[in-house]
């Protein structure tokens, strides 16, 4: 009996632990088998095994690269290298948009030329010496006949101040009409090439003419228009329509002795050939068309309202 009570007591031992174990295992189930990832794991910043970015240089890194006495005297000789080869590069093809060979000849003169060119400009009516100032070379320092731009641009200017003052001793005078006054000028000077243009093209007339030459000719007009300010401002509107027609006068006697040499033909045959009428009248329309843009120009410093600006015109 105490046999039989022994042996029942190890199977019943041997049954609650095989039992336990058998409980754990049906709770704790084995972890299935790793599957290969489809997509790449990018939410953590950094990886194992992977190679990581290099950190950029800071600026005081840089700066301290730049103020290495190498690289600045590389770059230095890289600069005045570039800078060399680029005013070359101009100096070359400059010519080929902007004539400035062209443009430096006609501001080519000398104090001497410009006091008798204004004095043939003035006073025209007493100079025996026409010619075509194309048989001198056509350098303005070697004929008084020859145009030039430098008594243009300076009388421009001179002109927009004239009238700057003859509106101020007047009360009118505005920061604005310096502008005014200088674009109006420009403005017109321009019309008027572009006029002379179109009518050598609609008659079909050919002449030695250029464009630079036909700006110096429709230039000389502002030696006049300052006589004319000036006289309206010292002898009032009697000593401006006096001076007026003088400088008309001038300018048109001038351009007509000058001009004809060169729009004109020179022998009679040419002279009566068809197309010599039409040279007469294109000599005629650069000639009187000085008188009109004088009195447009200055007629406002004696009376009748001020400019219009050209934006009202």
């Amino acid at each position: 009996q105490h046999y039989y009570i022994t042996n029942n007591l190890r199977v019943h031992a041997w049954e609650k632990t095989w039992y336990m174990d058998f409980n754990v295992h049906q709770r704790a189930p084995a972890a299935p088998a790793s599957q290969p990832e489809l997509f790449e794991d990018t939410s953590t910043p950094q990886q194992v095994g992977r190679p990581q970015p290099q950190a950029t240089p800071s600026f005081q890194q840089y700066g301290q690269y730049i103020q290495d006495p190498i690289v600045a005297n590389m770059a230095m000789e890289y600069g005045s290298s570039l800078a060399t080869s680029g005013k070359a590069y101009v100096e070359q093809n400059l010519d080929r948009y902007i004539p400035v060979s062209r443009v430096k000849f006609y501001f080519a003169v000398t104090t001497d030329y410009v006091i008798h060119k204004l004095m043939l400009l003035l006073f025209p009516f007493l100079n025996k010496e026409w010619g075509a100032y194309n048989n001198a070379g056509g350098e303005p320092t070697r004929h008084l006949n020859s145009p030039d731009l430098y008594i243009p641009v300076m009388g421009f200017a001179t002109y927009v101040v004239a009238v700057a003052v003859a509106l101020g001793s007047q009360g009118k005078f505005s920061p604005e009409m310096l502008g005014i006054t200088a674009t109006t000028a420009f403005v017109w000077l321009m019309i008027e090439i572009g006029i002379v243009q179109l009518a050598m093209y609609l008659i079909s007339v050919s002449t030695d003419i250029k464009i630079f030459d036909l700006a110096s000719f429709s230039g000389y007009k502002f030696v006049h228009m300052i006589v004319c300010v000036v006289a309206a401002m010292v002898l009032g509107s009697t000593g401006y329509y006096l001076s007026f027609i003088y400088s008309s006068a001038a300018i048109v006697y001038f351009l007509i002795c000058t001009l004809r040499y060169i729009i004109l033909p020179d022998s009679n045959e040419d002279r009566i050939a068809r197309g010599s009428k039409r040279r007469n009248n294109l000599l005629l329309l650069i000639a009187f068309i000085q008188p009109l843009i004088i009195f447009w120009l200055t007629h406002h410093v004696t009376y009748g309202p001020d400019p219009v600006p050209l934006t009202k015109i």
